[in-house]
């Protein structure tokens, strides 16, 4: 099956795929070719993707994946989205605690900037506690 991996700023992946595995709002998914119609929302997720017997893993958060049994064509619509094996742990590093910084000084901000804040540190810290 065709499949698209994006964000706002570039395409990841764009090409064939044997098989995908991510984790969705609705739980764990496996799809390949022919799945039937499908949309899932993603807060974080590694996305596997398998093709020619290798496989590549990507960390993602905040979207929307798209199966269309028609066209035999999987989409993802990411906010973010990175090869695992291009993250650079010690910006994440950061990032986390550029997010902690901002709650704990967080008398400037909306009450939805704060939920925005606190679910990405959550987002960014599940997406990579293994590491």
């Amino acid at each position: 099956f065709k499949l698209t991996i994006r964000t706002p700023y570039e395409t990841l992946f764009n090409g064939d795929a044997e098989a995908l595995q991510f984790a969705s709002e609705e739980g764990e998914l496996g799809i390949h070719e022919d799945h039937a119609d499908l949309t899932a929302s993603v807060s974080f997720t590694h996305i596997i993707v398998e093709e020619d017997n290798k496989q590549e893993t990507y960390l993602a958060r905040r979207g929307t994946f798209l199966f269309n049994n028609e066209t035999n064509e999987a989409t993802f619509l990411l906010a973010y989205c990175e090869k695992e094996s291009e993250v650079d742990y010690k910006t994440v590093e950061e990032y986390i605690a550029h997010l902690e910084k901002q709650l704990e000084d967080g008398s400037n901000l909306s009450e939805f900037q704060l939920l925005y804040l606190k679910g990405e540190k959550l987002a960014v810290e599940e997406m990579v506690k293994d590491k």
